[in-house]
């Protein structure tokens, strides 16, 4: 908990930096920032909280598994009942393809030889949230946009909001389990030289360019369904990762399943241009 506020803060001002020195403004003054407030509440705040919490009780390849396949499937609901947005059977069918080439690439991995505590109707639950969370989060972000007056919300804007929400959410939640658990369990010791380069990198990578780069695929699809799908391809990139740097080799399961979702997305892209 302590670990991911500290990325998540760290996240915040460099979106807010970035946002302000080159993508010209916070733009806290538009009539899109309660929307943006609320996705960034629900998607990081609940969603990130979730997902966390379950990887301490099911592990990360259980915990991605439900998260990554449940949160376009949220989506997809959410666009429809909240944006009267229509998704074809074609559509729904290649959504489908990508998921299940997911499942096949993550439970086709090796399991680690690490035992984690595990409590699984907590931790599937937790796993269901986080899933529903980065779901409606997405679908609130498109909400947003709509309300966004009288010029569109830049992609580091959007992302600055949704952190600093999500933030805030995260840091009441830290400071109760604080004081909930404090002096209770455990805690983990490192040195900031060791601690300090893993934070930078995390938050680099995950909410400044990942979650910018989510807000313009979000604009230019307009669709947080097919977005959030393409997203869960995620595992698959780090297979190529674990590769390079363990020299960890995919199974065979986990290579069909990575063409498999490879091509599922490729079939979206075709119909939705079709």
């Amino acid at each position: 908990m302590w670990a991911n506020l500290w990325r998540l803060s760290l996240a915040t001002s460099l979106l807010g930096i970035l946002a302000w020195g080159v993508a010209g403004g916070l733009q806290i003054h538009n009539a899109a920032l309660p929307w943006f407030l609320l996705s960034g509440a629900v998607g990081f705040g609940v969603g990130d909280i979730g997902l966390f919490l379950a990887f301490a009780r099911l592990g990360a390849r259980l915990t991605l598994l439900i998260a990554l396949c449940l949160a376009p499937l949220f989506a997809a609901s959410g666009e429809w009942l909240i944006l009267k947005t229509t998704i074809s059977v074609a559509e729904f069918g290649a959504m489908l393809v990508v998921l299940l080439g997911v499942s096949l690439a993550i439970t086709g991995q090796e399991p680690s030889q690490r035992r984690l505590p595990r409590s699984y109707p907590t931790g599937v639950c937790l796993a269901v949230l986080a899933g529903l969370g980065q779901g409606v989060g997405a679908v609130l972000s498109r909400l947003a946009e709509s309300h966004a007056a009288p010029e569109a919300v830049t992609p580091f804007a959007q992302a600055f909001q949704r952190c600093a929400a999500g933030w805030f959410v995260l840091l009441i939640a830290t400071l109760l389990w604080w004081q909930r658990w404090r002096g209770q369990r455990p805690v983990l010791r490192v040195s900031v030289r060791t601690f300090l380069p893993w934070l930078l990198g995390a938050a680099t990578f995950g909410p400044v360019f990942g979650v910018s780069c989510f807000q313009w695929g979000l604009v230019l699809v307009q669709n947080s369904a097919f977005v959030q799908a393409t997203v869960s391809t995620s595992p698959i990139a780090l297979m190529v990762l674990t590769f390079v740097i363990d020299r960890e080799v995919p199974s065979a399961r986990s290579l069909i399943g990575a063409l498999l979702g490879i091509a599922g997305v490729v079939l979206l892209c075709l119909i939705r241009q079709a």
